[in-house]
């Protein structure tokens, strides 16, 4: 569509702008080294609708965004050619492509540009091809400086490049006007029809390619067995699969994507990883039933999933099949069940936000089982010692702070499920004498009854006394005032004497619950008093806080979400977690600045627009990063934040924009360094480090530094490490010559290296992982990694 002629390519002003992120062309860049790396004749890029309106005019009714992507990427491959950014073999080819794909002779044979994007999008897209400033605050110059870079790090050539965008295929619909309706074909492309959910797409990217034998068996054995386990709910259970596998929230929207990158990275066929798949469903079965054959688990998990705890799963599904791989004992199974209904409860009493649990339970798993490899620690004393440990939004109510809250909570005004989960367990606890309170509750044959009533008569008010307005107000809806009964109706407001001894009354009453109810010869607020000193010694017993005497050869870097309140004054930062992402920084400088770049991949125009406003620590520029003033860096051209600040500052900016976006600010965690964890490196100090881009990772080795973490434990952080590395690697034969892995790693070795032979090391180690992965891993695990970077402090 793009080639030749003198025919342009309009989108129409009707359209919506455009607004493909970084996200997606990082997709589409990592589909062209596919198809040159895997020799694909094709690649179906999707479908373009449009009409000529002209012998020189083509409307696109449907496909702009790809239209326009293209031509981005087309035109940074032009330039990174004439610029010498991607090597090329054929210096002419830039010129030839820019005449043929992004230029045209118009009637009067003057050159006009082949595509004409919508509103201020044209704007944008005529000032990169002119050469002209661009505006940085579009989403058509933020994509195409990504694919800059993306080409000027490619380990493809530029005619590589050209070749897969020639074989991009677009599936072309061409209206013929009158008789054919652009809107309703449009309308019929994007609006009608029933949308395949995220586990249809998953289930025919595994199954499609394969042959008719192959696709029934793994159908009907495994997919089918999946579905059948979760009670059809695949995507849900897909996404907390992934939660699990990866450690990351995949959006609702989003599990598809996420999948066929985990997929991409998995060392697994398709048939081994839908074995593990259809384990993971069949341990969700029996966890949802309560079924897994543990006497006391099971009953533990009966009022555990009272409550929708999806949130757990993650962590669960694993250590069901550690408890069949007989990993994990039955007794540790159960107490570990316990140590989760307990977390989850107490912060539930507390008031505690619960948007922090799914960061909590997406890394447990993983981290307890490396923490516990290689001792006789149980699972349930790891656990204890990680929950335990963490603070802010993240954190374990202790004895104090529950029984405050168990004892002032109102527990009427709150959700039905929490208020029957509650019941169940303070009347049952763990007795194997036990009533039925769930089911009764549901089926109505018995409700929640206020011993004191809602509303107080003449009678109740003398009954409690002068102080009775305080006193209804403060205990009306608190623990110590409510109970169970299947006479409520009959009750009504009666007096107490008169709920009490009448038929069928409190003193007949049947429920443990009831047992100083049955005994009062009044109810003031000495006896509310007295029944919830009563009920909490029974929480306090049922679900107890953690003993854990667990000590880990190197502690976990704390991690605190940074929340609206959580103070990092004299912190030192090691990382943060956001988009599910790690990043490894130096300083809190860095922190702000990366942070911000995550926020304009993902809101772009949002952050513009606030930086164009008086907005607190963010201003908006002319791109140019020769006009900063002290203390400013620019994060990406066209918009600058101030840094010569406090922490507590940083923060607050930091704070201030997550709200002006509605983000939630528990949604990016803070990685701290361990005391222990090696020399600190300072905001004030960290630029004049030279070597600070790589000693940041002193305190993820240190973590690391141990033979229980995993290839997939270290994966990540080698990732990270390799590319800060890219810009300090050198000639490690000439800095070190003769040497070898073994000489490089010995204690003599580092003990008299300087940051030359540091730096030969760690390139090496880069070349050799490049011929054979595995060896950072080991000299991770080692320490090896850590004492070099610390001679370079």
């Amino acid at each position: 569509m793009l080639a030749g002629g003198t025919r342009s390519l309009v989108i129409p002003v009707y359209q919506r702008n455009y607004d493909w992120r970084i996200k997606h062309c990082a997709k589409l860049f990592d589909d062209i080294e596919d198809i040159v790396r895997t020799s694909r004749e094709g690649h179906f890029f999707g479908a373009v609708v449009g009409h000529n309106e002209d012998s020189f005019t083509y409307v696109v009714i449907d496909g702009q965004q790809r239209l326009t992507t293209t031509s981005l990427l087309i035109l940074a491959l032009v330039r990174s050619m004439k610029s010498g950014a991607i090597a090329t073999e054929k210096p002419k080819l830039a010129d030839r492509i820019q005449s043929e794909y992004l230029l045209m002779r118009d009637e009067n044979d003057e050159i006009k540009f082949k595509l004409k994007p919508v509103k201020n999008d044209n704007a944008a897209y005529i000032r990169l091809l002119n050469g002209d400033d661009p505006i940085e605050s579009s989403a058509v110059t933020a994509n195409y400086n990504y694919f800059l870079e993306r080409l000027a790090r490619t380990h493809l050539t530029a005619e590589q490049v050209w070749g897969a965008i020639e074989r991009l295929e677009v599936m072309l619909l061409e209206v013929k006007l009158p008789q054919d309706d652009p809107q309703r074909i449009f309308e019929s492309i994007n609006s009608t029809g029933l949308e395949l959910s995220e586990a249809d797409k998953i289930r025919n990217i595994v199954l499609m390619g394969l042959k008719t034998h192959e696709q029934t068996d793994l159908y009907e054995n495994y997919w089918n067995r999946i579905e059948k386990s979760v009670e059809y709910r695949t995507d849900w259970f897909i996404r907390l699969y992934l939660v699990s596998k990866t450690g990351r929230t995949p959006r609702v929207d989003g599990v598809y994507e996420a999948f066929r990158a985990f997929q991409a990275s998995s060392p697994s066929n398709i048939r081994a990883m839908l074995t593990e798949m259809r384990a993971y469903a069949d341990h969700c079965h029996k966890l949802n039933t309560a079924s897994t054959g543990i006497t006391r688990a099971d009953k533990r998990l009966r009022r555990f999933n009272l409550v929708k705890h999806d949130v757990a799963l993650p962590l669960l599904m694993p250590l069901v099949g550690e408890l069949e791989a007989g990993t994990v004992s039955d007794d540790d199974f159960t107490e570990t069940i316990g140590v989760i209904d307990t977390y989850i409860f107490r912060r539930f009493v507390s008031s505690v936000p619960t948007n922090g649990l799914n960061k909590v339970f997406a890394s447990s798993y993983t981290e307890t089982r490396r923490l516990r490899t290689g001792t006789t620690a149980t699972f349930a004393e790891v656990l204890a010692y990680l929950l335990t440990r963490r603070g802010g939004s993240g954190r374990f109510p202790e004895d104090d702070e529950f029984a405050e809250a168990f004892a002032t909570r109102d527990f009427y005004k709150t959700q039905a499920e929490n208020r029957t989960y509650t019941f169940e367990c303070l009347e049952n606890n763990t007795s194997n004498d036990s009533r039925d309170i769930a089911k009764a509750l549901d089926d109505l044959d018995i409700s929640i009854e206020h011993i004191m009533p809602r509303t107080l008569t003449a009678a109740w008010k003398q009954h409690l006394g002068s102080e009775y307005e305080n006193i209804h107000a403060t205990w009306v809806n608190r623990i110590g005032n409510l109970t169970v009964t299947g006479y409520n109706s009959t009750y009504s407001n009666d007096p107490f004497e008169s709920k009490k001894v009448r038929e069928n009354g409190f003193a007949d009453s049947p429920y443990r619950l009831n047992k100083l109810v049955k005994s009062s010869e009044k109810w003031t607020e000495d006896e509310m008093h007295s029944r919830t000193v009563e009920l909490q010694e029974i929480a306090l017993k049922y679900w107890p806080y953690p003993t854990s005497t667990f000590a880990p050869v190197v502690a976990p870097l704390p991690a605190l979400p940074m929340g609206d309140d959580e103070s990092f004054t004299n912190r030192v930062i090691s990382a943060f977690e956001f988009q599910g992402e790690r990043k490894t920084v130096a300083s809190w400088k860095d922190t702000v600045v990366e942070v911000v770049r995550r926020l304009v991949n993902s809101h772009r125009d949002e952050v513009f627009a606030y930086a164009a406003t008086d907005a607190y620590g963010i201003e908006t520029t002319n791109g140019s990063s020769h006009d900063l003033g002290k203390g400013e860096v620019q994060v990406v051209p066209g918009l600058k934040v101030f840094l010569s600040t406090s922490t507590y500052q940083k923060l607050l900016f930091l704070r201030k924009l997550f709200k002006h976006l509605d983000i939630d600010t528990d949604e990016l965690v803070i990685v701290l360094r361990n005391s222990e964890a090696g020399p600190t490196i300072e905001d004030d100090d960290a630029a004049t480090k030279p070597y600070a881009e790589l000693t940041k990772f002193i305190p993820a080795a240190a973590e690391l530094s141990t033979t229980s973490a995993t290839p997939e434990d270290t994966a990540p952080l080698y990732e990270e490490f390799r590319a800060a590395l890219a810009d300090f690697a050198v000639d490690h034969n000439a800095v070190l010559p003769g040497k070898g892995l073994p000489d490089v790693r010995t204690s003599a070795f580092i003990d008299a290296a300087g940051p030359d032979d540091i730096l030969g090391a760690l390139s090496l180690v880069r070349q050799i992982e490049q011929l054979a992965p595995g060896h950072f891993h080991e000299l991770l695990q080692e320490g090896v990694i850590g004492r070099w970077l610390a001679v370079l402090v």
